[in-house]
């Protein structure tokens, strides 16, 4: 016995002779080798040197890891304790056995598995990590590259490290579970993984193979490792014998040499026979291998390569084992044996070989399939259980009497292991067997239901079930059963009302709560057993975990209307039946744009096809009672649409007033719009100190316009008004439901709401509920239960009530340039100085004689230009100015949106001293821009625009004088006019920077205009005096020369 066995392993050896594990002990004198059989978790075949080497063999997994066992040394003290050695005389007889030859091969080949049909396995993934690993700190050029591997479940995100990668790979080899971590285990088999990660699998288990082998021997010559030759790696040894015999290379075993090497890949080679003498049944071996390699699963025959697969491997060194303990080559059955022969050997054998079977065993046997029959009945509180077996007509029943067989019947040949499976499965589900077969104590409730819905489907897999008429009656066929729901609106709910065929509407409550619950089943009153788990009822308690109601009345839930077009999908394969009222609101929400409505009169403005969807689309949420989110992108006319409805809706009825919430920097330009568009509307911006807002809502308007934090300021104020209808523009600025002005939106009491935003979600879903908690309170369930909607539920849900259009979609519908003007209120130091330059200019110009006036021209223009700076920024000239400036404020918000939006930007000032501030506060927002200035090179420049064009930094600011000519930024699709350019003429080349991208894009002017200021002025001028514009900002005295007197003097009056 080898002295580094370790005493714990030779103590379980001697454990294992005491408790008479070994089970036979046979010499084998030619190979020098004792033969034996012992007995540990099962039968293992063990080999004993018989030389001074002491190379042991055992099939035990221990042993293929430690090259020694338990097994071997309960065998060497076996042989000590018979007074004997392992080292062998040539006259050894055997020792000891406790079987006949029959029985030692039955027991031999009892380990291997037949083939069985094949069960759903977990698909898997894999994940390759190929690292460098240092072998020398100090010189990392030695690194070598390692595998590792992560495993998980497809369409589960997590992976798990697998920690030993030969054992992983010798599981797939094997077809075998393995345990991963102490709570997961995975079947790792060709079926779990794609082709492609069967093919890396392969070529690395074959490595692994190669890596062990070396491990354990090398290549030794008389101890030593024996440099001539190199070792074929495992997996490579047919390709590699196949390259080489083709340069002429020869293959030599046994001091036998094969030239040409060739593979053979015809059926195997082996045969065997079975036939009759006299009361006996003999196997022989008729041929066999003269040698098999173990590693590369090869068996060599008649100068022929023959490869193996693993499981024909496996039968076939179990079976050259078995061959080593017999003398003869030959295995002796009785009849009653022929079972097993047949059954459990034979099937074995013919996977490595041919099986050949005279014509007079079969008079002996019958060969028919095995037919399982589980009959159940229930019995004084119990379920009892008769097994049977049926093999055409005869019969072996667990109750003896029910047996059935004839007179010289042939022996029936029993699948004895399908048999044990049976029965096996049905120790496994708590039956206790007795002499008339099985039985168990009838199961109730829950257990009695997954008794008939997972016990009996599994024991189906194995054969046929029978039910008595008294369990029967237990179980409900659910199938036969459907639920079916009727749905009608009555005013701003549902009524789901359900029916289920063949149960009292007493019961059918009950059943919606066990529904809602989730349950599983219900009992009857009667006992019964209802499943609730098919798909029917499955889609019903879907939608009533939709409905979130817990509550119904004699089959009747009430849901809010807003919830129909949810119900509607999730019923869509159930029995329903929909009121033509419901009708016509699912036919209105999922086709606005063929809503009946009219545009109203008075509306300045001709609106495109889309937006006549969208005016069409709110004048539809609003008839029923419902709430939306207009969602269009930037540029589409979401304010236009609305100005339309808002309109439409004072028409018809002339005492609804509206609240629009919307960025301090729109609030004027949403009062221009009412008043471009709208005029009949009465508007008001709720701006000022805390008394002039009061005075504003003290009086009665239309519509009023406050900023989001005016808003919070007042909302007590707001609190007491009878408003109709709520607009929130950028409602995006109250996606954090938790903020001051998000819960005072929340508090007022309004009846109609919508929110407009291009960007309703910008980081998460949360948002989303936010604002759905502000236009239809109580739409979504609660925050927590929300999380758990997926991205599609919430999709189907808001789809109705939340329309969004992109230029890409509408394209056909949109001009080539989209111009609009956004005005901006200034701020209270801004105004000051305003009012301030403004009033000193009044009081010079109204003492000026029309000669005068001539005389002065220049000084005039100079302050007109300081006016126009003022609105811009007073920084422009006022170097120790802290204030802020509300159109500086206002481009920054604007910026931030074409950000969000996907939109690129050239910004247009005059005053390069505002185009370097804006400049510094777009840095500071984390916008990288570049600045094109009248003294930037000409090769610099053309790389600039290069740059922008190709989607570098977020904006583009262009001075007048640098951008005039010679610019082609086709990489943008929004221009900013800053300050107003009064020429029509510049401003359209300056659009022109933008606008040659050949019609591929619309692209869009954003004119920011100061409100109540010389700008607005300015604008109106516009139209009727296109020359006025060049005249003031190019400051040519020539032209300076055609501004006429009444011109200056209408610029100056505005805000009187």
């Amino acid at each position: 016995m080898k002295w580094s066995i370790p005493e714990k392993v030779i103590e379980r050896g001697r454990t294992y002779l005491n408790e008479g594990r070994v089970l036979s002990v046979t010499p084998d004198p030619a190979n020098k080798v004792w033969h034996a059989v012992v007995l540990g978790s099962e039968e293992y075949l063990v080999d004993l040197d018989a030389t001074a080497k002491e190379e042991d063999y055992c099939q035990c997994p221990y042993w293929e890891e430690h090259h020694y066992c338990k097994h071997t040394v309960a065998v060497e003290l076996f042989l000590r304790q018979q007074g004997k050695t392992r080292f062998m005389s040539s006259m050894e007889m055997p020792v000891k056995s406790k079987f006949s030859t029959a029985e030692m091969f039955t027991n031999g080949f009892a380990k291997l598995k037949l083939p069985v049909v094949e069960t759903a396995v977990v698909p898997l993934r894999l994940q390759f990590n190929i690292e460098a690993i240092e072998t020398n700190p100090y010189h990392k050029e030695l690194a070598v590259f390692g595998v590792s591997l992560k495993v998980g479940q497809r369409g589960v995100a997590r992976n798990y490290i697998v920690k030993n990668v030969y054992k992983f790979l010798q599981a797939y080899s094997e077809h075998k579970k393995i345990l991963i971590n102490k709570q997961h285990s995975f079947l790792i088999e060709p079926r779990a993984f794609t082709n492609d990660v069967n093919e890396a699998l392969d070529v690395l288990w074959g490595m692994a193979q190669t890596q062990q082998l070396m491990g354990q021997t090398g290549i030794l010559v008389n101890g030593k490792l024996d440099k001539k030759y190199l070792l074929v790696p495992i997996g490579w040894g047919q390709r590699l014998l196949e390259m080489l015999g083709n340069l002429g290379g020869t293959f030599t075993y046994n001091e036998k040499k094969i030239s040409p090497i060739t593979f053979s890949e015809n059926k195997l080679p082996l045969a065997f026979a079975v036939k009759k003498t006299a009361d006996q049944f003999i196997l022989s071996i008729e041929k066999n291998y003269d040698q098999v390699f173990n590693y590369y699963h090869w068996g060599v025959m008649d100068e022929k390569i023959h490869p193996l697969s693993s499981s024909q491997q496996e039968i076939y060194l179990t079976l050259d084992q078995l061959l080593k303990r017999i003398e003869k080559k030959e295995i002796v059955y009785a009849k009653k044996e022929l079972s097993i022969l047949f059954k459990q050997v034979l099937p074995l054998l013919r996977q490595i070989g041919k099986v050949t079977i005279a014509k007079e065993v079969y008079e002996y046997i019958s060969d028919e399939d095995l037919t399982i029959s589980f009959i159940l009945r229930k019995k004084k509180g119990q379920i009892a259980v008769e097994l049977q077996f049926a093999y055409g007509s005869a019969i072996f029943s667990s109750d003896p009497a029910h047996n059935v067989s004839h007179e010289n019947q042939p022996e029936v040949l029993r699948d004895y292991q399908k048999e044990d499976r049976a029965r096996h499965l049905l120790q496994q589900q708590g039956y206790e067997e007795n002499n008339n077969g099985f039985s168990k104590e009838l199961p109730t409730a829950s257990a009695l239901y997954y008794f008939f819905t997972r016990e009996l489907p599994t024991l189906q897999q194995l054969g046929t079930v029978k039910l008595g008429k008294k369990l029967r009656e237990l179980y409900l066929d659910a199938h036969k059963i459907e639920p079916e729901v009727k749905v009608d609106s009555d005013g701003s709910w549902l009524d789901v009302h359900f029916d289920i065929s063949g149960i009292g509407e007493k019961e059918i409550d009950n059943i919606l709560q066990s529904l809602l619950n989730q349950d599983a089943f219900y009992t009857l009153s009667n006992g019964q057993i209802l499943s609730l788990e098919t798909p029917e009822f499955q889609e019903t308690s879907a939608v009533l975990q939709k409905l979130r109601q817990t509550n119904s009345q004699d089959g009747i839930i009430k849901m809010p209307l807003n919830q129909g077009l949810v119900l509607q999908e999730q019923l869509k394969a159930a029995k329903v039946s929909f009121s033509d009222t419901f009708t016509q609101m699912a036919k209105d929400l999922t086709h606005p744009e063929n809503y009946p409505a009219e545009l109203p009169q008075g509306l300045h403005a001709d609106l495109r096809p889309y937006q006549v969807t969208g005016f069409r689309w709110l004048k539809m949420l609003s008839h029923y009672q419902f709430g939306g989110i207009l969602a269009d992108e930037m540029g589409l006319g979401k304010t236009l649409q609305t100005i339309a409805y808002l309109l439409s809706e004072k028409q018809a009825d002339t005492d609804k007033t509206t609240l629009i919430v919307a960025p301090a920097s729109l609030t004027f330009n949403w009062l221009a719009e009412l008043k471009k568009f709208a005029p009949g509307l009465n508007a008001v911006v709720v701006g000022g100190n805390k008394q002039e807002r009061m005075h504003c809502l003290s009086q009665p308007m239309d519509i009023y316009i406050t900023s989001y934090a005016s808003l919070r300021q007042d909302i007590a104020l707001y609190q007491e008004l009878t408003l109709d209808q709520l607009i929130l523009d950028e409602a995006q600025m109250v996606k954090n439901a938790a903020t001051k002005t998000a819960k005072a939106l929340r508090s007022l009491i309004i009846p109609h709401r919508f929110a407009l935003s291009g960007t309703p979600i910008e980081n998460n879903l949360e948002e989303l509920w936010s604002l759905f908690e502000m236009i239809m309170p109580g739409f979504f369930p609660s925050q927590q239960r929300y999380r758990q909607l997926s991205a599609e539920q919430i999709a189907q849900m808001i789809k109705p009530f939340v329309l969004r259009r992109d230029k890409a979609t509408v394209l056909k519908d949109l001009p080539e340039k989209l111009e609009t003007n956004y005005y901006s209120a200034l701020t209270e130091d801004q105004k000051k100085i305003y009012l301030a330059y403004l009033r000193q200019m009044r009081e010079e110009i109204s003492q000026m004689d029309a000669a005068a006036f001539k005389k002065n021209r220049i000084s005039i223009l100079a302050g007109l230009t300081r006016l126009r700076q003022i609105c811009c920024d007073p920084k422009l000239f006022i170097d120790d100015y802290e204030g802020t400036s509300g159109k500086l404020e206002q481009v920054k918000d604007l910026i931030q949106a074409a950000q969000e939006n996907g939109r690129r930007v050239l910004l247009f000032s005059q005053f390069t001293g505002m185009l370097s501030i804006i400049e510094e506060e777009l840095a500071k927002l984390g916008y990288n821009s570049f600045y094109l200035r009248g003294s930037t090179p000409p090769k610099e420049r053309i790389k600039m625009v290069d740059a922008f064009n190709q989607g570098e930094k977020d904006v583009f600011l262009i001075s007048l004088k640098a951008g005039g000519t010679g610019l082609n930024l086709t990489g943008a699709d929004t221009v900013i006019l800053y300050d107003l350019w009064w020429n029509p003429a510049v401003e359209e080349q300056a659009a022109g920077r933008a606008h040659r991208i050949g019609q591929e894009k619309v692209v869009e002017v954003w004119r920011m205009i100061a409100e109540g200021t010389i700008e607005e002025r300015m604008n109106a001028l516009q139209q009727d005096k296109r020359e006025l514009f060049q005249k003031v900002i190019q400051g040519n005295e020539t032209q300076l020369q055609q501004l006429t007197e009444a011109d200056i003097r209408m610029i100056l009056s505005a805000g009187e």
